[in-house]
């Protein structure tokens, strides 16, 4: 069977409901119109708005942004819906940045243990790794200065790839957010 056919027939299968659907390197994809994106928008500006608000914004019927949002939900544009707490009401008033430097950069199992590691540390915000001359940096918020100190003791002992680690601690936020620029995006 060709891959023409093969599309076609996935294509009925998830049902021709939309025009976003589209045959791409053998994959099901799905390309996003300006309403999506302008959908998305206020969704990651205000998760609680009502259908019948989302409608009256982007100029769709309430089931047609219904139907919409599912599709970006079953095809993973929307990953989960949560809260954004307040940090500092927690009194979670130390956010910290840790530049890390592995043993060896170049271990594979690097890759692997220090995901392991921070996924047992709630503290743990965000770990990323990097070009240059930090090899990962975490994003780390606790309480004082004696969390920090304890959460660093149980980093080094949760992993086996950590040389150094240099703490940056936050003194003033300028900006912090959690939407995507979706304006930018191709």
């Amino acid at each position: 069977m060709s891959i023409r056919v093969k599309a076609i027939l996935s294509l009925l299968a998830f049902g021709v409901d939309s025009p976003h659907r589209a045959q791409n390197n053998k994959q099901l994809t799905t390309t996003m119109d300006t309403i999506d994106r302008k959908l998305l928008s206020l969704l990651q500006h205000n998760a609680e708005l009502k259908h019948s608000e989302l409608a009256e914004a982007v100029g769709l019927s309430s089931t047609g942004v219904h139907k919409r949002l599912k599709r970006l939900k079953d095809e993973g544009f929307i990953k989960k819906t949560v809260v954004v707490l307040d940090r500092n009401k927690l009194e979670l008033d130390l956010l910290c940045f840790l530049k890390v430097s592995f043993k060896s950069n170049m271990l594979a199992n690097n890759l692997q243990d220090l995901p392991q590691a921070v996924a047992s540390l709630p503290e743990v915000l965000e770990c990323y790794t990097l070009t240059g001359s930090t090899d990962a940096i975490i994003k780390v918020a606790v309480p004082d200065h004696t969390a920090l100190r304890d959460f660093l003791r149980r980093l080094a002992l949760a992993q086996n790839v950590i040389d150094r680690v240099e703490t940056c601690i936050v003194l003033e936020e300028f900006k912090e957010g959690t939407a995507l620029p979706l304006e930018v995006a191709p």
